[in-house]
């Protein structure tokens, strides 16, 4: 199986004690209504202040994206010169087409929905930007990427420079100074559809120029970028009709017209997400597989809307019922600790309504691209254990603790302290080896015998349903340091489900 995503990285502490108490009940409350708790930060917060220098495009309102297909001096080897521009439509379709469009979601529609109407992606897809090169220039594992980022700045002044009615400011709708961001669809298969891993470089990523004579807010020039072939949009027989010439496909159109599943999951590190599948060689599968921003399926998880400004939680303070809708149809959520400080990057549990509608439907219908997992087709609790917090870098590059805060001041900056990838020094925890197991999200299993080593995908029987209950004390096994939290805290709360149907979940959480 394949996954497409990339995560830069910019590496004090130990975790120990306490004790949680498992749920005793006789009788089921009447349930309360309880009003969602505003969350004080999103990703743009920490976009503008991370480590890195990876700024991220805005979540709220009307970001605008800038879409640039390129053509290589050689791309007629896979695509017909007259099929030019049936593949630029389908790349408009597959960003900002309708559903009857596309058979499924565009970008802009996944988005725009996921996000009830709070973002609404504008996009320009260009004419073709023809460059002298060779697609193996471009692919090449060893320089390809400088070759990229140089044709980022290149392709996006040749833009501007042939359309001055068109203003940068227009595709800078934070005023950070910066693109919101730029799409460079490239007219060559990926590297995996040509097995030829020497050309690396093709791939479907997300980076950063991190160059800040690109940055003003007079003249806004690009950072954020995405790299991908045209071949994710089609399987192989589409591919062939398509291009009239080749049959290289990496998506999957066998229930959809146009695949865009690649491209609203690259769409997620340009929002400022990492991955949440495991890099390295131990291949882990700690977020369970199914969620956008983890095999590129199904709606993102509850953490990443929450983080993004789309989604606040009911956040209890004493023991009580709740009747939850499908986080699907209006994003009911959970959020349990024993502080909560109206942040996101921050350490707690989530308890989401989980069913198999909305965004999540097709991929529970069918098996994406053949061989990844199929969604749970049963209604149950998904619960998540969610380690946000971040660590703050001086000026010297030196880490100096965990903040909650991502605006942190005096030029200090911030970074995610933990990363789902296990036991890998370049995409592991920044706090090095003794963090490795933290994850940033993990999906909690219901399986008592289970642990957070898991390598296996979300199933059925993953599902708290009905007379299921959860503490800390009876699924420590899932948590590094069980039955505490990883800041060696105990949660104080536990749950069960009284009832679940198509529309509803009670559930009891008892404050110990």
């Amino acid at each position: 199986m394949k996954h497409k995503g990339l995560l830069i990285v910019p590496a004090l502490l130990s975790i120990a004690t306490l004790s949680a108490c498992d749920l005793f009940m006789v009788s089921i409350p009447n349930p309360i209504t309880l009003e969602k708790s505003r969350v004080d930060y999103t990703y743009k917060d920490y976009g503008n202040n991370n480590a890195a220098g990876a700024d991220t495009c805005p979540t709220i309102g009307t970001p605008k994206l800038l879409i640039i297909p390129i053509w290589f001096n050689d791309s007629t080897d896979f695509i017909l010169e007259s099929k030019k521009e049936t593949i630029r439509n389908d790349i408009r379709i597959a960003y900002s087409g309708s559903e009857s469009e596309t058979g499924w979601h565009s970008v802009s529609s996944f988005y725009k929905a996921e996000s009830q109407g709070a973002c609404e992606l504008g996009v320009t897809v260009s004419n073709w930007y023809s460059v002298s090169s060779s697609y193996k220039t471009y692919g090449d594992e060893r320089n390809g990427m400088d070759y990229t980022c140089a044709l980022v700045q290149n392709a996006t002044d040749w833009y501007f420079t042939n359309n001055p009615t068109d203003s940068r400011k227009n595709y800078d709708s934070d005023g950070n100074g910066y693109l919101d961001g730029v799409m460079l669809i490239y007219a060559a298969p990926d590297y995996g559809a040509l097995d030829k891993d020497n050309l690396s470089n093709l791939w479907a990523y997300c980076y950063w120029l991190t160059d800040e004579s690109q940055n003003s807010v007079a003249n806004p020039g690009p950072n954020t970028f995405f790299w991908a072939s045209y071949d994710f949009m089609y399987n192989s027989s589409t591919a062939s009709s398509k291009t009239g010439k080749s049959s290289y496909g990496s998506g999957d159109t066998s229930h959809v017209k146009i695949d865009a599943h690649t491209y609203i999951h690259e769409m997620g590190h340009v929002f400022g997400l990492v991955d949440y599948y495991d890099y390295s060689d131990d291949k882990y599968c700690p977020a369970g597989g199914f969620s956008m921003q983890d095999y590129n399926i199904g709606g993102h998880d509850p953490y990443s809307l929450m983080a993004f400004g789309w989604s606040d939680p009911m956040v209890p303070t004493s023991t009580c019922t709740l009747e939850l809708s499908p986080y699907q149809s209006n994003h009911d959520l959970v959020l349990l600790t024993n502080k909560f400080n109206s942040s996101p990057f921050d350490e707690y549990l989530l308890v989401e309504f989980y069913s198999p509608t909305g965004l999540n439907q097709l991929d529970c219908a069918y098996h994406y691209a053949g061989d990844y997992p199929l969604g749970p087709t049963d209604y149950g609790i998904r619960l998540w254990h969610v380690d946000a917090r971040l660590v703050i870098f001086d000026n010297n590059d030196r880490i100096t603790g965990f903040t909650t805060n991502p605006n942190q001041s005096n030029g200090y900056t911030v970074y995610h302290a933990m990363s789902n990838t296990y036991n890998d020094a370049d995409y592991g925890s920044v706090l090095g080896r003794n963090y490795y197991d933290y994850n940033v999200l993990q999906l909690i299993r219901n399986d008592t015998s289970d642990t957070y080593r898991p390598k296996y995908v979300i199933g059925n029987s993953d599902l708290f349903v009905k007379g299921d209950s959860f503490s800390m004390n009876r699924y420590s096994k899932q948590f590094v340091d069980g039955p505490y939290m990883n800041s060696n805290t105990s949660l104080g709360w536990s749950f069960k489900v009284n009832s679940i149907s198509s529309s509803k979940a009670s559930i009891t959480f008892t404050k110990s």
